[in-house]
Order: structure tokens, then sequence, then C-alpha cells
């Protein structure tokens, strides 16, 4: 909703629209409006006239309930550490993710907390992603907003229009619009159809997806975090003793995955099967710690990028990345380093760099230093995909 409402300001709401307005009016610069909900426009006009009165909503204060469930823990996870570290560098900086290991080890759990770890949504986010979920026809209780960033899965058996929107005769929103501002989970991301996959390319770099039908286009949000999974060989257990695939059929199954959607995903981590020990530490809290860090490592980029259409790092344009990053001599000559060693292409580079800077984020560093870039490489650089292909 685009509307701005001036302080002090009252308005007149159909009633059971009070606590949608509600969300509008809790931003700041609206400090003494009212919200007076009406059933009926006799009563509206009885108001004018002096013969009534009609009561604040906002005296009586609104609370909404969450639409999204509150996201699983971090500290769930057990083991992972390096699976942890990628998702909190792909948290802070709005990166893709590819998750990659045997089953039951975490891809899933991982998916499901990393919304958790996401800057809290703004007023305006809240109002945004409440309306996509009202379109869609999901929020259907009386005083439900979307108050948490949502994570949606997606089975590679989901059919192409569920995915990214449409319908013969009213168009709803996908899978990739109902994943705005949070987290989309491709589960066995090999599986999918080719033609799926192909669709994700233009709205995992423009952040929205158009829609054409007869006589209009309509255009609606998908700025998500994108985090996929697959198993490392069809059988999931590859270099284990429980793996019977060869090696032709490794590589096959690796290379379903097309170069363009690869280039799309800046980290790539490979989980491993967790010891005895492992499987029976205990856990504590760890999202609010992590949260707390990737939260300051946005703030660095809106400062950053101020007054550009870039909301993260891995929204900078091609070209223009080295510009961005802040590299200092060392760094660019590391950078050329891994570049050379390992025949990067601009994209990929370009990758690096992005990882890069917000490892450097977290660290609180102005200036991309080397050891920064080693670290990006770690994700960005090599892994059993890149060999494949």
């Amino acid at each position: 909703m685009a509307y701005c409402a001036r302080p002090g300001q009252k308005l007149i709401v159909p009633a059971g629209n009070e606590k949608e307005c509600a969300l509008i009016l809790a931003k700041p610069g609206h400090e003494g409006c009212g919200i007076y909900p009406v059933a009926l426009l006799e009563d509206v006009v009885a108001y004018f006239r002096g013969e009534r009165k009609l009561d604040n909503a906002l005296k009586a204060g609104i609370s909404f309930d969450s639409f999204i469930e509150r996201a699983p823990d971090f500290g769930l996870i057990r083991g992972q550490a390096k699976s942890k570290e990628a998702a909190c560098i792909a948290a802070a900086g709005g990166h893709n993710l590819l998750l990659i290991g045997p089953p039951g080890e975490g891809k899933s759990l991982m998916a499901s907390a990393l919304p958790g770890i996401l800057p809290r949504l703004s007023d305006e986010e809240k109002v945004q992603l409440t309306r996509i979920y009202s379109a869609y026809g999901a929020l259907e209780k009386d005083g439900v907003a979307v108050t948490r960033r949502p994570m949606r899965t997606i089975h590679h058996t989901a059919s192409r229009q569920s995915v990214v929107g449409g319908g013969s005769r009213i168009p709803r929103p996908g899978e990739i619009t109902l994943s705005h501002l949070g987290v989309l989970f491709l589960d066995e991301i090999a599986e999918f159809s080719t033609s799926t996959l192909e669709a994700l390319r233009q709205p995992m770099e423009s952040g929205e997806i158009q829609i054409s039908r007869v006589g209009a286009t309509l255009s609606y949000p998908a700025r998500f975090t994108l985090v996929a999974a697959m198993n490392p060989c069809p059988c999931g257990y590859y270099g284990t003793d429980l793996c019977r695939c060869k090696n032709v059929d490794v590589r096959k199954y690796q290379r379903k995955l097309s170069g363009p959607i690869l280039d799309r995903i800046d980290l790539q981590v490979e989980l491993s099967r967790l010891s005895t020990d492992e499987r029976f530490a205990e856990t504590k809290e760890e999202s609010p710690r992590l949260r707390a860090l990737v939260e300051r490592a946005r703030e660095r980029q809106r400062k950053r990028f101020a007054g550009l259409p870039i909301p993260h790092n891995a929204a900078m344009p091609g070209g223009r990345v080295l510009e961005y990053c802040n590299f200092g001599e060392d760094a660019r000559a590391s950078l050329r380093s891994i570049v050379d060693r390992n025949v990067l292409s601009t994209r990929s580079m370009d990758r690096l760099c992005k990882v890069a800077r917000t490892v450097a984020d977290l660290k609180d560093c102005e200036q991309v230093e080397p050891a920064h870039l080693e670290k990006a490489a770690e994700f960005v650089v090599g892994g059993m995909l890149r060999e494949a292909l």
C-alpha cells in the first residue's frame, strides 16, 4: 500500500481493515494518528453530522497473529560448522546457497533456520508481504499478518505455473513471490525440470516476475534468497562405503544443473556425515547471535548503497563490482592469483568478489583483505560440481 498518512491524521476505514491499516501507521512519522473502523456508511454520515462518535481502534491496542511460524534455531543443527558459516554469509549478503550432502544430515533444517537469522522485516515490508499473501488467498483468518520472513519449499514435481505464478483467469502469485524477502528452498534441485529451473533465471536477476496475459502484463515481486539442496550422487552416499554409483553416473547426475543456474548460486558447501559425538552433542541457542552479525553487516551495505537500487552485496551489478568492493593493493594481488590459479570466468570472479565483500562486512572491515578472499574462495571456487562441469 503506497498511502502515507500525515502525523495526527484520522482515518475512517471499513470494519475489519483496521489491523492492516495499523501496520501502515506503525511507521515513524505517524504519531497521533487514529483509525476509526465503521461497518455502515450511515455511521460515517452520522459522524460528520455530529450525531455520533467513532472509536479509535489504536487506543484499544491492535495485535497480530503471525501467519508464518518462527524459524527453528540454528543451534538445532548439530555439527556442520562450515555449512553454518556459509549460511551466515548467504544471509548477510543476500547470496544464493547450494547445499550438497547425503540424506538426513541437516540440509532441510538449515534452509528452514535461515529466515531466523535474516534481518527483521521493516513495517513497510510487513505490509508488502501481507498484501501478497492476502492476494494469494492465504489470510482468511481475521487479525493475521505476515510479520516474519517466509520460507517456501518446492518439490521437484511442482509445476512451472505453481512456481512462477499465473492462471487461466486471474493470475495468482507463485512460490517465488510467496518467498519474496525470504527463502525459497529447492529440495533435490538436480531432479527439477530444465524448464522450471530456467524460469527462475530472470527473477533471480531482477527480483520480480512478469506474467503476460491477453491484454495485460502483471509484475509480481520475487526478491528471495535461493537455497538449493542436492545429493552428491544418485544414491546420496558418494565417497562412503555405502555408495555403489559408477563415476559416469555421478558425473551425469551432477551435470543436471545447467551452467546458467550455477552461475547465479554464489555459495556451494558440502555437508558431511555427522560423527557419533556430533549426533549426541548438546545444543544451544545460536540464531540471535547470528542475526546480530547479519544485521550489522546489512547495515554496512545499506550505507554503502544509499540512494542506489542495490539492496545487498549479491545484487551488485556486473562491471562495477570492484568499484563497490574496496580492495586494497594486497587484496587485488590476491584476487589476481586466485583467478589465474583457478581459471575463473568474469562472472565467477564477480561472485568471488561479492562474497569476499560480505565476509569483510561480517568482520566489520572497511577494506576487503586477502584473508576475506581466501575465505570466500572456499565456497565459490572448486567443489565437486565445478569439477564435474
